[in-house]
């Protein structure tokens, strides 16, 4: 794999969240709380999983330049999630408002 294809691969696993928490919030009839503490397990596993590839890339015989290009990807990548779980977490909360 190269690194261009490598660092697709953070995009897929946020898009993935996504995917993931918009089914979660469309789910959250089920219970507010439920909804919540599923959307936080699957915030907490594709950070864990970005941060697990981004380590197992480093270790590759690439150029300098393709090792910076991926940490500047992978930190694009994990502040996308950050912003896509806070919206996804206040849409949540808007939804169960009393």
């Amino acid at each position: 794999m190269d690194a261009t294809a490598a660092m697709a691969t953070f995009k897929d696993s946020v898009e993935a969240f996504g995917d993931a928490a918009h089914d979660e919030l469309a789910r959250s009839g089920a219970g507010y709380k439920a909804a919540r503490a599923n959307m936080a397990r699957l915030y907490r596993d594709r950070k864990t999983e970005i941060e697990k590839m981004l380590e197992a890339y480093s270790r590759r015989p690439w150029a300098t330049e393709e090792h910076l290009a991926m940490r500047q990807v992978a930190d694009h990548a994990l502040s996308t999630l950050d912003a896509i779980y806070r919206d996804m977490r206040g849409a949540l909360d808007t939804l169960h408002k009393d």
